[in-house]
């Protein structure tokens, strides 16, 4: 899922070469846009890659024609991911210390924040590897609230992910805005009239969220009310001049003019 969730996950990734394997960034990720820059398009079968939450479970096994034959699952760096090489006799790079067999947790050491690459082997050869059994895990921590104690984005917005963001941001609502959506933009959909200058305080405090006009010339009261008659009978060329206090008054304008 795209937007955080507050309850922990436990996720199944079953080793198989039936029915989960992608080959380009279209068909793993759905998108070919908001690559980082530094990071080169790929072309090679893969299982589908696997985002989690920091926190989440991660399960692995192995379909039956997998557990017969025996794999080996590897750490890897990108570059290894990539080539399908490692050094088997390695054991800190074994995630587990076996085959993989049946359903067994992931180390928690690997899936730490950040991007992890594995793949399978059997007895060092690469093959099953380069038809596609490798995996891209990211894990991601949120950075949507300044305290546990506080709701995420201020109660203000909606903490979210895209496939290649590092972490879950806020995506505020209309007129809020900052890190953690905690101010409000009561400018935002412009209340002052007649191209008057709107000047927000921005605060953080739901009682405070004022903003003032800057008017141009004769105007008063976000810009829509006119001082004086006489000012009001000059500007309202093709319109009435309405009064709404002693000093204050409106145009109200003819058909088809505004």
């Amino acid at each position: 899922p795209l937007e955080w969730y507050l309850k922990k996950h436990t996720i199944q990734l079953n080793w198989t070469l039936i029915g989960n394997i992608c080959e380009n960034d279209l068909e793993c990720w759905g998108s070919q846009g908001k690559r980082q820059v530094s990071e080169q398009p790929f072309s090679f079968p893969q299982i589908c890659p696997l985002q989690l939450q920091h926190g989440d479970k991660l399960l692995m096994s192995a379909d039956e024609t997998l557990k017969t034959y025996g794999i080996r699952v590897f750490n890897v760096s990108r570059e290894d991911f990539e080539s399908c090489t490692t050094n088997a006799e390695l054991k800190n790079q074994f995630v587990f210390p076996h085959n993989t067999n049946e359903s067994e947790h992931v180390e928690a050491k690997w899936i730490t924040p950040g991007h992890h690459y594995f793949i399978a082997l059997r007895e060092g050869d690469s093959q099953l590897c380069k038809l596609g059994l490798r995996l891209n895990v990211s894990v991601k921590t949120q950075l949507c609230r300044a305290s546990p104690l506080l709701r995420l984005c201020s109660g203000n917005g909606v903490c979210r992910t895209d496939f290649y963001e590092g972490a879950y941001h806020c995506r505020c609502n209309h007129r809020y805005f900052g890190r953690f959506c905690e101010r409000f933009d009561a400018c935002l959909d412009n209340p002052c009239q007649n191209k008057g200058i709107c000047l927000s305080n921005g605060s953080t405090d739901p009682n405070n969220r004022t903003y003032k006009c800057l008017c141009p010339p004769h105007f008063t009261v976000n810009c829509s009310e006119i001082i004086g008659e006489g000012n009001c009978q000059t500007i309202c060329e093709d319109g009435t001049c309405v009064q709404l206090s002693p000093v204050s008054f409106r145009c109200i304008c003819v058909s088809g003019f505004s």
